[in-house]
Order: structure tokens, then C-alpha cells, then sequence
């Protein structure tokens, strides 16, 4: 049968009449009441920052497990849990609203033993919380993930009208001809001297040849289509040059006819 509480020491207590060996070390050098060690506990928290509340947290838990052989972290957890939430339950009861001072202070600690309790909630791997608050928090997730499931099937719908029940078909051995006109449309310019298309990126044009056109009866790689372009942002030239006996045709503005 597991000993109570009251027997087990949760928490590496500072030694009598030295000075504190570790900042994490409760109570305090001289005499204090051993039965208080959580408001000792709550007191150490509130002198952390939040990059500390792991290393904190671990600190105690080593102890804890030095010093109490067989029992794991799962009671330890709890106990802080329980300290935690308690204490955060005393600071609203004792709230004074009236004193400017007090009610300042507790607001600080209140947000900031929410804030390791917060921390707390990250690392509970085994469920020692409270059932009903476990529970809450999985029906959260689970309503969430509802909600992201509907969000997504709803845009696959919308996806799924820009499908095609059949792509175009180039000619076998025209891709090239195929990319040279693209190219050729991608640089043509309106009376105004603006470009007929703007777009800062490639990407959309390969992507659309890859989508929506067919080599014959075969599939188009998208990095087929790609190395037909060069990278306007690293100035660097396409990797596959069209050959000149496959640039078939010349795209002009009608006002440019000689």
C-alpha cells in the first residue's frame, strides 16, 4: 500500500542553516514550516521565468524519484497539478479588488501559475489530470479537427470543378513547339508598353502544361515542363533549350504587322 502525501517529500527542500545550494531549492534556509512546502513550491514558481518552468519541473522530479524508490512520474505530476490549481482557486478567493497593491500582485501570480499550469497540460503523457478536463480537451481537438475536416472537403470540391475528364494532347515530339508559344505569350506586350500577363514566377505556367496537357497518350512531368523556364529571380537560364527546328510559330501584335 503506497504511503500518503504527507509522508513523501515531493520537492528538494533547501538545508537547515546553509545557504540555498540551488535556486530551485523550496523553503528557506532557516526555520520554516515543512507542511507549508507548497506555498514554498508556489512561491519558487513565481521567481521563475517561463524559459525555467521545464528545467524546474525536472529538477523536482528527480528528487522525487530519488527519494521515493518505485513511484513514478505520473503521482508527481499529479501532486503539482493539484498544487497548482489550488493554488491559482486560493489567489481568486483571497483576491482583494479594493487594494490597488493586492489585486495587482494577484493578477501577476495568477497569470503566472496559469502559465506553468499551461506547461503543465503540454507535458501530461499519461492522462493524470483530471478525467473531465482530459475529456474537455479531447472533445476540443475532436470539434476542431471536425471543423478542419469539413473546411478541407469543401475545398476539394471546389478543386475538384477545375478537374478535366480529358487533357489536351500535343503532338509526340511538339512539347517544345508547345512551350515555345507559351513563352512567346508570356512575353508579349499590350499598345500601352504593359506585359499582356504579369506573374513574378514561372511555377503557374509549368504547372498549368503539367495539369492540363498530355504528351500523346503519356502524362507531362511537371520538371519536364520546368527546366523549359529559366529562374527570373537567380537570372539563371532554362536547363532545356528549345531546339529551333521546333519553334514553328511567331505570335505578334496585329498593330506590329509589317
Amino acid at each position: 500500500m503506497k504511503e500518503n502525501f504527507k509522508s513523501k517529500e515531493y520537492f528538494k527542500p533547501c538545508i537547515r542553516f546553509k545557504r540555498r545550494e540551488h535556486p530551485y531549492d523550496i523553503g528557506r534556509p532557516f526555520s520554516w514550516w515543512t507542511s507549508h512546502y507548497d506555498r514554498h513550491f508556489l512561491n519558487n514558481i513565481y521567481e521563475r521565468n517561463e524559459s525555467e518552468f521545464d528545467a524546474f519541473y525536472h529538477y523536482h522530479l528527480s528528487h522525487f524519484l530519488k527519494v521515493n524508490p518505485g513511484d513514478e512520474e505520473s503521482e508527481f505530476f499529479r501532486h503539482v497539478w493539484d498544487i497548482v490549481h489550488d493554488g491559482i482557486a486560493k489567489l481568486i478567493d483571497d483576491d482583494k479588488i479594493d487594494s490597488k497593491t493586492k489585486h495587482e500582485r494577484t493578477n501577476k501570480q495568477k497569470l503566472h501559475l496559469r502559465t506553468f499550469a499551461a506547461y503543465l497540460n503540454s507535458i501530461d503523457e499519461f492522462n493524470a489530470r483530471p478525467p473531465h478536463i482530459v475529456i474537455a480537451e479531447k472533445d476540443a481537438i475532436i470539434a476542431k479537427q471536425q471543423q478542419q475536416i469539413a473546411e478541407y472537403q469543401q475545398q476539394l470540391q471546389e478543386l475538384n470543378k477545375l478537374e478535366v475528364k480529358q487533357k489536351v494532347m500535343v503532338e509526340e515530339s511538339h512539347l517544345p513547339t508547345l512551350i515555345d508559344l507559351l513563352q512567346q505569350i508570356i512575353d508579349l506586350t499590350l499598345p500601352s508598353g504593359r506585359f499582356f500577363l504579369k506573374c513574378d514566377n514561372t511555377s503557374p505556367y509549368y504547372k498549368m502544361v503539367s495539369k492540363y496537357f498530355s504528351k500523346g497518350s503519356s502524362p507531362i512531368s511537371k520538371e519536364t515542363v520546368k527546366n523549359y523556364f529559366g529562374d527570373k529571380e537567380k537570372n539563371t537560364p532554362p536547363k532545356t533549350p528549345i531546339p529551333t527546328e521546333k519553334k514553328l510559330f511567331k505570335i505578334v501584335r496585329i498593330d506590329t504587322e509589317s
